[in-house]
């Protein structure tokens, strides 16, 4: 209670507040430039990732899980978060991989385990 799953739209207001352009936020794949940094944890955070944080997201590389076979992938190399906006039956998501500063925007099946991170209301 008090707090929401982002849109795509709210996620596309945090990239844009991070210095990506309103033509990069609307565009699919990877898109911006440090944003995805800004948004992971950095070296000194604990546990720690390959960012900066300076934007206090502390992003982490949760993996993700496939709705197909139940098996989970990625774990501390990629991680993936669910907006609550459809894209046709998918849903919008983001991705931020290790060695990357970019952030990737696509949509999947809506039934794949992805991590959420909630705003408040």
């Amino acid at each position: 209670v008090g707090f929401h799953v982002p849109s795509d739209s709210e996620w596309m207001t945090l990239e844009m507040a991070l210095g990506m352009t309103s033509a990069q936020a609307n565009s699919a794949g990877w898109r911006g430039t440090d944003q995805g940094s800004k948004l992971k944890a950095s070296s000194n955070d604990l546990p720690p990732w390959d960012g900066s944080n300076t934007s206090g997201f502390s992003a982490l590389p949760g993996g993700n899980r496939y709705n197909s076979n139940g098996d989970f992938y990625y774990l501390g190399y990629i991680g993936f978060w669910w907006s609550s906006s459809p894209s046709g039956s998918d849903a919008w998501y983001r991705d931020l991989g290790s060695g990357s500063s970019n952030v990737f925007r696509s949509s999947a099946n809506v039934r794949d385990g992805f991590s959420v991170r909630c705003v408040r209301d």
